[in-house]
């Protein structure tokens, strides 16, 4: 009999405890919900920053474009200043155009050679305003 209580003890003391040896799970940290103007104010301040690094970037570009064609140019130059000292002959003008296909050639690598044109970043999208009825108030007509 002393053993039976025994048991029964020890099973209504292991029932308690079972929910106590359970896993707890974590609570979840609370997030923070920010109203659509609070969002777009910080998403348009990562945009702006963004706007500038891009800014840079484009500016980086097109400053190694406009070397790329100020060579081309001298290139270009170049050639028909040789191709004039050579005279007006069949020869010259055939070093002319290969000279030009080269200088091409070479201005077309070196553009291939930058890569594609920095891509400006998408503004935020303004949050929508919610609609306001106006109130159906009978207004004064205007008298001609």
């Amino acid at each position: 009999m002393r053993k039976g209580v025994l048991i029964a003890a020890s099973l209504s003391l292991s029932l308690f405890a079972l929910p106590a040896s359970a896993e707890i799970t974590p609570t979840p940290t609370p997030t923070s919900t920010l109203s659509p103007l609070q969002q777009y104010a910080i998403d348009l301040e990562v945009y702006r920053g963004e706007f500038k690094d891009y800014k840079i970037a484009r500016g980086i570009y097109d400053r190694q474009l406009i070397a790329i064609s100020l060579e081309f140019n001298r290139a270009l130059e170049r050639a028909s200043r040789d191709a004039k000292i050579l005279g007006k002959g069949a020869a010259s003008r055939a070093n002319l155009a290969a000279a030009r296909a080269q200088a091409a050639t070479v201005r077309d690598l070196a553009v291939a050679a930058l890569g594609t044109p920095p891509i400006p970043p998408l503004p935020p999208q303004k949050p929508q305003m919610l609609n306001k009825f106006k109130s159906q108030s009978p207004q004064a007509k205007k008298k001609n």
